[in-house]
């Protein structure tokens, strides 16, 4: 479900995805978005409404210095990055569609093995287990690629295939195609379009270059769940309760 808030881009759940047996995510309570630094006034209420217990912030220190989370009443904002310095690792002016596309590309490969981003997504899963079933919110800047991986692995953890991942992931490109268009109606330069026409979606292959990353490392992504991120068959058990219906 994809929700319209003043403020906040990319907001959506991943209730009502349906498993091949029939189990159902259940609504209201696994929710990703862009961050929360421009909420207004009614949104902020709007997210206290939604019962949030947790809300998991996935940007860098520079991000969330630039444009902090607005406080939502009843929720905890819990810091886990897992890329903590991003201008190190993605540089912030890409001459070209090809460069960026590379610069993406290579990022996936961190955010499925590089230490810093196994850390923050294990620390993710222990929120959401400590969390018990109560609504949480993670988020990173755009809500797409960060926060894209953060979905995969809850949804992978919670036993759904490949390819209804993948298709959640790729439900970004909506959001992607209204920034662009907004662009257009700027009068910005075609060089800038193309480029940001590959900042902007996110895309398949790079979902399918993940899931191959992590079966390359450690044979599978169960394996992954539990050999990097600590999950293991109760754990595994906890989450489909809690989440599954």
């Amino acid at each position: 479900m994809v929700y319209n808030f003043e403020g906040i881009e990319n907001f959506r759940e991943l209730g009502g995805m349906v498993r091949l047996d029939g189990a159902r995510v259940k609504e209201g309570l696994l929710l990703r978005a862009g961050h929360l630094g421009h909420a207004s006034e009614a949104d902020v209420r709007r997210l206290s409404d939604m019962g949030l217990a947790l809300i998991v912030d996935m940007r860098d220190k520079h991000e969330r210095d630039r444009s902090p989370d607005k406080e939502v009443p009843g929720a905890r904002n819990l810091w886990l990055p897992p890329a903590p310095d991003l201008p190190a690792i993605i540089p912030m002016k890409a001459e070209s569609p090809a460069q960026v596309r590379q610069v993406f590309h290579e990022f996936y490969r961190y955010l499925s093995l590089h230490p810093d981003a196994i850390e923050a997504y294990a620390g993710f899963f222990r929120e959401l287990l400590a969390a018990e079933g109560r609504p949480v919110l993670w988020h990173c800047t755009q809500g797409k690629d960060r926060t894209g991986v953060g979905a995969m692995l809850l949804l992978s953890a919670l036993g759904f295939e490949e390819e209804p991942i993948v298709g959640e992931y790729l439900l970004t490109n909506r959001f992607a195609a209204r920034q662009l268009e907004a662009m257009r109606l700027a009068r910005a330069s075609e060089e800038e379009i193309a480029v940001m026409a590959e900042v902007f979606p996110v895309r398949e292959e790079n979902a399918r270059y993940w899931f191959d990353c992590v079966r390359i490392e450690y044979g599978s992504v169960q394996n992954y769940l539990e050999m990097a991120l600590g999950l293991d068959p109760e754990a595994i058990a906890r989450l489909e309760e809690a989440y599954l219906e």
